[in-house]
């Protein structure tokens, strides 16, 4: 999605996108040295498969055939792939896409209105990519009333799932307690992930500033809270196993 500036009363966030078309929040500031507890977390970056070849049947349609139509240049064929895939599918990955397009305007008419409706689609299906978008929808009031609550929960939903840039804009609310209840080791245990995940840019140095209005032994709670997280899909993987 396309650049913003967050709102008023967060003037230090900027919402970014990121090379997948990601909304990010991020807080200006210098990034600072990682912490000695960096090091107890594995990296949890997610990795999308490769785009499928595309299918004759209706029933077929999806994220991946769609996106293969796109990067070969057939942009409307993959709307009405995405369109299909969402609608008669449930694809919660093509309607990310979807939402995606609609909100960014690249190959069709900008319709923020529908954007919010494909976000909120691929959000409840488990899509964390959606989750954040929607977050930063309702975080900034983009085609939404701006609800903090409501940006919270798709937050944290994303981070729960793995999602770095989620993880480092649930660890700013836990920190102020902004839409959350203030939790400074859940602060602490996302900005330890979102550094791990793959989102170093600023989140290490929140990590170090939260970590000097905290004790020693919270640190090593948050830490361990930080090791034994797995993401959402995961745990669900293991248990279905």
């Amino acid at each position: 999605m396309t650049n913003h500036r967050a709102p008023r009363n967060r003037a230090k966030a900027a919402v970014l996108s990121d090379d997948k078309g990601h909304m990010q929040r991020l807080m200006v500031g210098t990034l600072a040295a990682l912490l000695l507890a960096v090091a107890a977390v594995g990296a949890m970056i997610s990795q999308s498969g490769a785009a499928e070849p595309v299918a004759e049947s209706p029933a077929a349609a999806s994220e991946a055939t769609g996106h293969d139509l796109y990067r070969r240049g057939y942009y409307e064929e993959a709307i009405v792939e995405w369109t299909k895939a969402a609608d008669e599918n449930g694809d919660a990955g093509a309607a990310f896409r979807l939402g995606e397009e609609y909100f960014d305007a690249k190959v069709v008419k900008r319709d923020v209105a529908t954007a919010v409706k494909y976000l909120t689609l691929g959000a409840e299906g488990g899509d964390d990519r959606a989750q954040q978008d929607l977050a930063t929808m309702y975080d900034n009031g983009w085609g939404v009333t701006a609800d903090v609550d409501k940006a919270a929960y798709w937050y944290l939903e994303a981070a729960k799932r793995g999602s770095a840039v989620s993880q480092y804009n649930i660890a700013t609310m836990y920190e102020t307690g902004t839409g959350v209840e203030k939790d400074i080791e859940k602060a602490y245990m996302y900005y330890l992930l979102a550094v791990q995940g793959g989102f170093p840019h600023f989140a290490t140095t929140e990590l170090e500033n939260v970590s000097r209005t905290m004790t020693a032994e919270q640190i090593k709670e948050a830490t361990l809270m930080a090791r034994e997280f797995k993401p959402l899909d995961e745990e669900t993987d293991e248990r279905d196993s």
